[in-house]
């Protein structure tokens, strides 16, 4: 996105504006990534979003903490989903927060729910063709990003995604064909 200032900002602090910090009301064009079991957590993801990012929260076993997690995981992790992104947006003092969630994982669908029922911002999804990710999220405000690898898979999704009445707010593009 072109149309990229550096300028002082109310802090003191360089803050870089693009049409993105202007169109998401964000200080700084920094999505950060959802990365793994136990690193992008609610504490990682609300201090980038305090700092004028966007924070995401990893949607693989986010309740490995959890005191049942070995017994009962399902159930640990919709409660840490919950759990850590309440911690991310009290951080985040009105920050942007959301999660990533694979297609692969068992449970998809409910966590992916879960999240957006607890007020994440947004899903980005991947890890597979999230082709029922506009369904789960139908009658809601969180934005929903689909990862992918192709043009072709992009427009599978779109096709499957617009009989939810739904598009994808962003594309995330990965891998060797981006």
């Amino acid at each position: 996105l072109s149309g990229k200032t550096n300028t002082l900002n109310k802090k003191g602090r360089r803050e870089m504006k693009t049409r993105l910090c202007e169109l998401l009301g964000i200080e700084y064009p920094i999505i950060q990534g959802g990365m793994g079991v136990g690193i992008s957590l609610g504490n990682l993801a609300g201090h980038v979003a305090k700092c004028g990012g966007i924070g995401t929260i990893s949607g693989v076993h986010p309740g490995y903490k959890e005191a049942d997690f070995k017994e009962n995981p399902f159930r640990a992790n919709l409660r840490a989903i919950g759990n850590e992104l309440e911690k991310a947006k009290e951080i985040a003092n009105g920050g942007i927060i959301g999660f990533n969630f694979m297609t692969v994982m068992n449970h998809y669908e409910e966590y992916v729910k879960e999240a957006i029922g607890a007020g994440a911002d947004f899903i980005v999804s991947g890890a597979g063709l999230p082709v029922n990710l506009a369904k789960y999220a139908a009658g809601t405000r969180a934005a929903i990003l689909p990862i992918v690898s192709s043009a072709r898979a992009l427009k599978l999704i779109v096709k499957q995604w617009q009989r939810a009445d739904r598009l994808p707010d962003a594309v995330v593009v990965e891998g060797p064909l981006a």
